[in-house]
């Protein structure tokens, strides 16, 4: 349940940078950089979460 929570958190997270992100402006601003920042940080924890998610099923199906 908690890896599903912060599995929506870190969507939550991608789209609220994403819309925070000005597309009319170069990757130099600080704004810009911030939200990228962000956005790839949030990817890394969603990855991490996807890695552990798959890892409990696949224990789970070793154990039955």
């Amino acid at each position: 349940m908690l890896k599903k929570i912060g599995f929506l958190l870190c969507i939550i997270v991608i789209v609220i940078n994403l819309l925070n992100y000005n597309f009319d402006l170069d990757f130099s601003d600080n704004d810009n950089k911030i939200s990228l920042i962000g956005v790839l940080a949030s990817l890394c924890a969603l990855v991490l979460i996807v890695i552990s998610m798959i890892s409990e099923n696949i224990s789970k199906k070793i154990k039955d």
